[in-house]
């Protein structure tokens, strides 16, 4: 049996989502004569992972889209999943499939991107609606009943006419909703750019010695040092502690590209980040890397090295992987301060270091563009300036 799934931020408004799932399960239901608990399912609460099994029976997803959308890594895997399998349609069939509808839960300073654009936004007759977003409507809903009303209407309609449309399986996800290989989605517009620069080797290209290669995928930034076997955790772990301090986050491998533009400095609304494998610093090209990364790195970026408690080479290596490290990077390892984490041993000291740095980067880039947006001293020197209760004659 066909149904929809509803893809949004968990842990965020859980009572107003609550109350539109329900009332739109039962719109739904009242035009297709089934029962509303069969018609519309939703990701697991509070849960970090999309689930292919919740999905794989809908037939389009309602995306309560928010800026901070694409930030939550099962957000964007839900959509992935969806969108996928519209491609398989067309490139089967040739014909189109109606598999996403986004909903505007929340208002953006900037345009909708256009990655939500060609999805079509639901639209409806309330210009409240249009104006300040579905998840007003709801909190204001003595005043915007009507408004509210005919938006989950305008939406039931939709839904109730794509339950009918076949939309055929993806291939290539688990269980978990992660696809190999997919385009990440674009960084959704927050008020700060967070870049992530993880400088860590691909399996293939890992030093000899380094034979514990469950932690790392096919290219650098599917390292995954505290969850071995699951690439691209780390980066959904960064992306989502990101966007819950409303950072658009950027995942970055660190190359030469990546070296010139950290080298040339963070703007006042760009954070830079380096994630640092000790394992690096013994791998030929990313000695290199490191070494004219830490030449060039401006003063306050921040850096953090996990190392997981649970990884026996790693420790067993300790005082080799740390003098490697006081060679290629003595400039950082020679910084004592809050923004610099060595050695983290497990994913909860990680994370609560990553946000303290992110935290304190945000303050100290805030502190810059306050300086930097003071008048300039006048020609004549302060003096010219009147003083309270002088006379200016």
């Amino acid at each position: 049996m066909s149904r929809f799934y509803m893809s949004h931020i968990r842990g965020v408004d859980d009572e107003w989502t609550a109350t539109l799932f329900r009332d739109l399960r039962n719109a739904v239901a009242a035009r297709t004569g089934e029962s509303p608990e069969s018609v519309g399912v939703c990701g697991t609460p509070r849960s970090p992972e999309a689930t292919v099994e919740r999905m794989r029976g809908a037939t389009t997803m309602v995306a309560l889209y928010t800026p901070a959308y694409f930030g939550q890594s099962y957000c964007a895997t839900e959509w992935s999943y969806f969108e996928h399998r519209a491609e398989v349609l067309w490139s089967r069939t040739g014909r189109s499939a109606d598999a996403i509808i986004p909903v505007v839960w929340a208002p953006a300073t900037e345009p909708l991107p256009p990655v939500v654009r060609r999805k079509g936004p639901l639209t409806a007759d309330s210009t409240a609606y249009a104006r300040e977003g579905l998840l007003h409507l709801l909190r204001l809903k003595a005043r915007y009943a009507e408004d509210y009303r005919l938006v989950v209407a305008a939406l039931a309609d939709r839904v109730a006419a794509a339950l009918g449309q076949h939309l055929p399986d993806a291939a290539g996800f688990d269980a978990t909703g992660r696809r190999q290989g997919a385009p990440p989605l674009p960084p959704y517009p927050g008020h700060q750019t967070v870049s992530f620069v993880v400088a860590a080797a691909a399996a293939d290209d890992l030093p000899g010695e380094r034979t514990a290669r469950e932690y790392y995928g096919t290219t650098p930034v599917d390292w995954s040092p505290y969850a071995p076997g699951r690439p691209g955790e780390l980066a959904s772990l960064l992306c989502d502690t990101a966007a819950e301090l409303d950072l658009a986050p950027d995942v970055l491998a660190l190359e030469e590209s990546t070296v010139e533009q950290v080298g040339s400095g963070p703007r006042p609304e760009e954070l830079v980040v380096l994630l640092v494998d000790a394992w690096a610093a013994k791998a030929e090209r990313q000695q290199r890397l490191l070494t004219s990364l830490d030449a060039a790195v401006p003063e306050g970026t921040a850096v953090l090295e996990p190392r997981n408690q649970d990884d026996t080479q790693s420790w067993q290596h300790a005082e080799d992987l740390d003098a490697a490290l006081d060679e290629v990077l003595p400039t950082l390892r020679g910084q004592a301060t809050e923004l610099e984490r060595w050695g983290l041993p497990d994913e909860e000291k990680f994370t609560a270091a990553l946000r303290k740095a992110l935290v304190r980067a945000q303050n100290d880039a805030m502190k810059s563009a306050q300086v930097a947006q003071r008048l300039p001293t006048p020609t004549g020197g302060l003096d010219s300036f009147p003083l309270l209760g002088r006379s200016s004659s």
